[in-house]
């Protein structure tokens, strides 16, 4: 194997962590709710109709709460952990290899209808999403909606929390742009200052439009909310790499982030509802952990 396939192999392997860590698999279903409260962590089934979520003080320290979890998930991981990432990891593979391939493609195969689609429901979720959701929180207020606000306040938690995943990865590989004409394996790894054409990896743009439509999507399950929120994220995720912004791995690998932050806060407030993706506390005699768990 010639040393620039190792090369490009061994930067693949060390970012397998940084999309894979909510990869993981089934466990027993959970019955009961948690409430936190101030110097204690208690199991309790929750018979109140009250929301899980408010704009309160706890919720901001939510935002390190769930951000410990994920990152530390895989200290918990078991073989089955293992196979689940190496799921992920196969599929990223695959499309690694064939980058060049897909841009060409696409940017072969796009059209002007394609680009005016893609440019519409692109600038639609981006431009008028904070508008939507501040309405949204607006009318749960004043109709005394908890859902709705806790929908939110969810969201746009999830948005945060995968923008930090996100940015972190765009310095720490610094991947160029297709645009460049560099080609796809072309990283300059680790770095505090770069410009916009090196911020490839992963795809912004993706990952927080599924962020977003994962958490509304598992709040509201219905048959036309989840088709539509879904829609909008994947075809601002393919947009991005017709318009010759990103790879195909770039974009897969931002949805993956988005989907599985966005269902890991939804499971991990929401105790009860049902869920693929759960994030869970687990507490007995010997003290407190988390597990995080994914039913295939």
């Amino acid at each position: 194997m010639s040393t620039s396939v190792l090369s490009k192999y061994s930067i693949l392997a060390c970012l397998i962590l940084s999309f894979t860590l909510p990869a993981v698999v089934s466990a027993d279903e959970l019955t009961s709710s948690i409430t936190v409260t101030t110097g204690q962590v208690r199991v309790e089934q929750n018979t109140s109709n009250a929301p899980y979520v408010e704009f309160n003080r706890e919720y901001f320290k939510g935002y390190v709460t769930d951000f410990k979890n994920i990152v530390t998930a895989p200290a918990r991981w078991d073989l089955a952990h293992w196979i689940g990432a190496g799921i992920v990891t196969g599929i990223t593979a695959g499309l690694y290899d064939n980058d060049a391939k897909i841009q060409q493609w696409v940017l072969n195969h796009k059209t002007t209808t394609t680009d005016n689609l893609g440019y519409n429901v692109t600038s639609l979720g981006l431009t008028y999403t904070p508008v939507l959701l501040g309405g949204m929180y607006l009318y749960g207020y004043v109709a005394d909606d908890s859902k709705i606000r806790e929908t939110v306040l969810l969201t746009v938690e999830s948005v945060v929390l995968t923008g930090v995943f996100v940015q972190a990865l765009k310095y720490a590989t610094q991947r160029h742009r297709p645009y460049t004409g560099d080609g796809p394996y072309a990283w300059d790894g680790i770095g505090f200052h770069g410009s916009n054409s090196k911020f490839s990896f992963p795809s912004g743009h993706a990952s927080t439009e599924f962020a977003i439509a994962a958490v509304i999507a598992s709040e509201y399950d219905n048959f036309i909310v989840p088709p539509l929120a879904y829609s909008i994220a994947t075809i601002t995720a393919l947009y991005r790499i017709s318009h010759n912004d990103h790879w195909s791995t770039d974009v897969f690998v931002g949805s993956a982030i988005g989907y599985l932050a966005g269902k890991t806060l939804v499971a991990s407030h929401l105790t009860g509802k049902v869920s693929d993706l759960s994030l869970a506390p687990m507490i007995n005699d010997g003290g407190t952990g988390i597990i995080l768990t994914y039913r295939f």
